[in-house]
């Protein structure tokens, strides 16, 4: 009984949270950011390094959800 209780509350702050989600329209021309990765894991870039890499322009979409990025130059 409770626990079909708790289920109905989960989908009934579910529905409410989706409600006002708004799904991410990226274009041409919008500026996003990378994840920051490295290649070698034995060259650890520390603790204090950059979480993000930055900023890419979208040149075109490829298929949605993939895109072609353009580094943009450092001033």
């Amino acid at each position: 009984m409770v626990h079909l209780r708790a289920l109905t509350y989960k989908k009934a702050i579910a529905k409410l949270y989706n409600r006002r989600l708004r799904p991410w329209q990226i274009k041409a021309d919008d500026l996003v950011v990378g994840k920051a990765k490295f290649s070698d894991p034995t060259q650890s870039r520390g603790k204090l390094a950059p979480n993000w890499e930055g900023p890419y322009r979208i040149e075109s979409t490829i298929q949605p959800g993939t895109y072609t990025l353009v580094i943009m130059e450092e001033k």
